[in-house]
């Protein structure tokens, strides 16, 4: 492990139309809105606290799990759903009965692609390490488990997982006081289960290990939690969600960078976890200098025993101009941010290529969807919509599409994934795009599968050529 020195000196990516991406900023301020989650709303489970976070947005919807410390003295998990962050003020607090154990907590959750299953991964009281599967996140007494992941050996707390093509990676703090982070390994294949002997990540530091792939660079970052000045966030970096890790800063979340929008209501950023742009087992985030970071706070760290001391959730944000998540979709859309005015938010490549949302191209708004670097055809802007898709339902697309240079055919496409196998239904036909001005792919198709449907992509794509265009105003509903 190498701890650096300074910033980044180059970036990874170069966009057409758009600015590098900018290396990451090691002492950024942290701009605090007020708690969106508060204590005491659904007692007895939260009565000290809420505290350990984990959010996704699908389906229109914020979905957070959390731990809560109960009036007993232990901790126990709940839910709570909401169509905006500021919602989650008045929203209702669910204890997750259908998996609920006298100690289970520090909860994350994913949707797992391979299998088209929602997964919460946490620590418990049977099997140390556990997991609960559903296929409806919005319910919250639609989940199995718990399951046991099948590990032992420096066991502790805050088990975290992230997957890229072929692996997925799992992270936890040990209970030895070592200061260690330990990893460890298996395949997508063999996920949940597989997994390797641990082997040492980090050293000298704490707990609370996320790790997350930056679509604007490309990067993973390790964003872990240490307790030498109240608690705070390190950032750390690899090329791999494996590492090796190289430290960017050791206080990059601190109390001395947050400058508060309302009340000085936490002088700690504790256990947290930052806005996805997507909802699946690979944990992209837009930009790390973007970061929207859920995470609990307090003012009150001496105050009483451990379990006691008095947390609540808020986010804080290490940039101007708004918030990065998208606003709600209309009723019935499917897509995350389709007119790009949040930039790639809910936006990824199927395949290889590059996204960015660049001005002075944009149909409506100010921000379009650029895609370049294309090697394949099939190669373009993707969104996955798994979770959200209802069998045997007719669907409508409009994307509006515009080629960089020159005259191109383009083409909207749902891939299914169905027991292990994949097919294509055309959404809107192939079209013909030029550069001079902004074509509007439509069409309906009904959506239907008959078996497990373990994944499906929107996706938008050329005929045959490898060139770049720009999208905007998309829509699938």
């Amino acid at each position: 492990m190498v701890t650096w020195a300074g910033v980044l000196a180059s970036c990874c990516l170069v966009f057409a139309g758009a600015p590098v991406a900018a290396a990451p900023n090691p002492n950024p301020t942290w701009h605090v809105d007020d708690p969106i989650l508060h204590r005491s709303q659904a007692e007895p489970f939260d009565h000290f606290a809420v505290k350990d976070p984990t959010i996704v947005f699908s389906g229109g919807r914020y979905h957070m799990f959390y731990t809560g410390a109960n009036a007993s003295g232990g901790w126990q998990m709940l839910y709570s759903s909401a169509p905006t962050l500021d919602g989650f003020r008045t929203a209702p607090h669910v204890f997750l009965s259908k998996i609920g154990e006298g100690y289970f907590a520090a909860p994350e959750v994913f949707f797992f692609e391979p299998q088209g299953l929602w997964y919460l991964i946490y620590q418990d009281g049977a099997f140390g390490a556990a997991y609960a599967t559903t296929t409806n996140i919005a319910d919250p007494n639609s989940w199995s488990g718990p399951k046991s992941l099948g590990i032992s050996g420096n066991l502790g707390w805050d088990y975290y997982v992230i997957c890229d093509a072929t692996m997925c990676y799992m992270y936890n703090s040990p209970s030895d006081g070592s200061r260690r982070i330990f990893l460890r390994t298996t395949t997508l294949a063999r996920f949940p289960v597989g997994w390797s002997a641990s082997s040492v990540a980090l050293t000298d530091t704490f707990e609370g290990t996320n790790v997350y792939r930056s679509i604007a660079d490309g990067q993973y970052y390790l964003v872990v939690e240490d307790l030498l000045d109240n608690r705070y966030y390190e950032l750390w970096t690899s090329s791999s969600a494996g590492g090796p890790w190289m430290r960017i800063a050791e206080k990059w979340a601190w109390h001395g960078n947050l400058a508060f929008n309302g009340s000085n209501w936490t002088n700690n950023v504790s256990h947290g976890d930052i806005l996805r742009a997507g909802v699946n087992q690979r944990l992209e985030i837009n930009d790390i200098n973007r970061a929207d970071f859920l995470i609990q706070g307090s003012t009150q760290l001496a105050c009483c025993p451990y379990q006691q001391i008095p947390w609540d959730l808020g986010i804080i944000r290490n940039y101007t101009g708004g918030s990065s998540p998208p606003p709600p979709p209309p009723p019935g859309e499917l897509l995350t941010n389709g007119n790009i005015e949040s930039g790639t938010t809910g936006w990824a490549v199927f395949g290889s290529g590059s996204v960015a949302a660049v001005t002075g191209a944009a149909h409506g708004g100010t921000l379009s969807l650029s895609i370049t670097g294309r090697t394949a055809a099939w190669n373009g802007p993707r969104q996955v919509v798994t979770s959200v898709l209802t069998n045997g339902k007719t669907y409508t697309t409009n994307v509006w599409v515009k080629t960089q240079s020159g005259t191109d055919t383009v083409k909207a496409t749902l891939q299914l994934t169905v027991n292990g196998s994949s097919s294509f239904i055309a959404l809107a036909p192939p079209t013909a795009v030029n550069a001079s001005g902004w074509t509007l792919l439509t069409g309906t198709a009904t959506v239907a599968w008959s078996g497990t449907l373990s994944s499906a992509t929107f996706y938008v794509e050329t005929a045959s050529s490898t060139s770049s265009f720009n999208l905007d105003d998309a829509s699938f509903k």
